[in-house]
């Protein structure tokens, strides 16, 4: 399953408006994002887990504040968010929590909502992330933070009941209780668990017609971005295979969409991006899985991703990732090292 672009670029601008109040450097946002963030008109519809994960790490650095996530969550709780009004206008809080796990990719395609019997009290929600996507704790603490604070407004008298599993590497007890006011757990695993009593209750803000639109508004939300998505995703398919054929133009991707270039261009445009931003991230993304492979020379990945001098890739390079090629490779292959390290010290308990 293809999951490319993560999130949605108006929810991107909610996150971006909240790190800037938190004393977030706008320059060190607007290089990971290599876009106006605040132009509605943007070339981009959506970012990857990869930049996301970027932009969450580089507000944790530069505020040192390891509770930024949860405050997050909350603030994003109180916006405009369709898919908080799903689950604040529906009937019971359980339908409005399965509207969530049905209809999360509204804002994100990194992963998704699961819920189930914790013991015979409780139900478990979690967020799982897809295989290959980067999803912090962090941003886990974003995720479940809103939705605490959702239960707490359709029953109050229940917020002290629920219980906050988080990554006993970040913060403690008291961080999370509060702000959240809710009960807190480190653990291996960040979840939520939720008396499962309080799903059936019927919803005191419950409003059938609020309901009705809301999920008319996330319908419509869905299919837009299943529609530009599926675009996308067919120009990038196109495009890596003329990248690898070092013929990546946009007569040569038109003819393989059998699309005019005047057509893809009109389509790309209404979708919101341009064929230039498709090619920037195409080759970013060749660029990263061809690095994984030590023995194709750094001059042999430039010219494989389309450029005819290695001094204008190690550029583009340091431009997308921060970082220059040799040095991502070299990361790369530590992170190999450790894992092998890592095994090898499982398998010595073992024997």
């Amino acid at each position: 399953m293809q999951v490319l672009p993560q999130v949605s670029m108006p929810f991107v601008r909610l996150l971006y408006q909240f790190w800037i109040k938190q004393g977030v450097s706008k320059q060190i946002l607007d290089d990971i994002l290599r876009v106006n963030i605040e132009q509605e008109g943007s070339t981009k519809f959506g970012i990857s887990s990869i930049e996301l994960a970027r932009l969450h790490q580089a507000a944790i650095e530069s505020t040192k504040d390891l509770t930024l996530g949860i405050k997050l969550g909350l603030y994003l709780a109180e916006q405009d968010l369709a898919i908080s009004d799903l689950v604040l206008t529906a009937p019971t809080l359980g339908q409005g929590l399965a509207g969530l796990i049905d209809h999360s990719r509204v804002i994100s395609e990194s992963g998704y909502f699961q819920m189930e019997a914790f013991d015979e009290q409780y139900q478990e929600l979690i967020f799982i992330a897809y295989e290959g996507i980067v999803f912090s704790s962090h941003q886990q603490n974003m995720v479940i933070s809103s939705i605490v604070s959702w239960i707490g407004k359709v029953f109050p008298q229940a917020k002290e009941q629920l219980n906050f599993y988080y990554d006993l590497t970040i913060g403690n007890d008291e961080d999370y209780i509060n702000l959240l006011g809710c009960q807190a757990t480190s653990s291996q695993q960040v979840c939520l668990l939720i008396p499962s009593i309080i799903l059936e209750n019927l919803n005191p803000l419950f409003d059938a017609a609020a309901y009705q639109q809301s999920l008319k508004r996330v319908q419509k939300i869905l299919l837009k971005r299943n529609q530009r998505l599926d675009l996308y995703l067919e120009v990038r398919s196109a495009l890596k295979q003329c990248l690898l054929e070092r013929n990546a133009n946009q007569e040569n991707v038109a003819g393989l969409l059998n699309l005019s270039v005047r057509n893809l261009q009109r389509r790309l445009k209404e979708v919101g991006t341009n064929y230039q931003s498709i090619l920037d991230e195409s080759r970013e993304e060749l660029a990263m899985t061809l690095l994984k492979d030590d023995d194709i020379p750094l001059y042999e990945i430039a010219y494989l991703v389309g450029f005819t001098e290695p001094s204008a890739f190690y550029k583009a390079f340091k431009r997308w990732t921060g970082k220059r090629p040799g040095d991502y490779r070299q990361d790369v292959e530590e992170h190999k090292n450790v894992g092998r390290v890592e095994l090898n010290e499982v398998l010595s308990v073992g024997e």
